[in-house]
C-alpha cells in the first residue's frame, strides 16, 4: 500500500496550484512580452519620426526612420534610418544623430510609459537605387 507522501514525490511539481511543465519553463519568449516589445517599437518609431520632423537641424530633418527593433531586449532599441537621397556623408550623419541622442531618447521617455526610457542606438540605411 502506497502511502500519500510516495504519491506526491513521483507528481509532477507544482507552483501556485498549477502543474508546472517542463517546456514552458525553457521557452524563449512569452507571447504578450514580444507583443509588448513589438508595441513598443511601433510607439518608438512613430514618436523619433515626429521628433526628427520637428528638428531644427535640416540634416535630421531629411531622414526617415524606416524601422525600430530591440537590441537585444525593449531596453536598448536599434533605430535603423533612412539617409536622404541627396550625397550625404555618412558619417556626418551620425555625428548629427549622436548629438540629438539625448534629445530624441527624452522625447521617446515622453511618449512612451515606462519605468526607464530605453537606449537607442542608430544604423544607417542606404537608399535603394533602381
Amino acid at each position: 500500500m502506497s502511502s500519500r507522501r510516495d504519491r506526491r514525490r513521483h507528481a509532477a511539481p507544482q507552483f501556485a496550484g498549477r502543474t508546472l511543465d517542463a517546456e514552458a519553463l525553457f521557452r524563449p519568449a512569452d507571447a504578450k512580452v514580444e507583443r509588448k516589445t513589438r508595441q513598443l517599437c511601433r510607439e518608438v518609431e512613430r514618436t523619433l519620426s515626429c521628433a526628427l520632423g520637428d528638428c531644427r537641424d535640416a540634416l535630421l530633418r531629411e531622414l526617415v526612420v524606416v524601422g525600430v527593433e530591440p537590441a537585444p531586449d525593449a531596453s536598448r532599441l536599434a533605430v535603423r534610418v533612412l539617409l536622404p537621397p541627396a550625397d550625404v556623408d555618412g558619417r556626418l550623419v551620425r555625428e548629427h544623430l549622436e548629438r540629438m541622442r539625448g534629445h530624441l531618447r527624452e522625447e521617446v521617455a515622453r511618449a512612451v510609459s515606462r519605468k526607464r526610457a530605453p537606449e537607442l542606438t542608430f544604423e544607417l540605411a542606404a537608399p535603394e537605387t533602381t
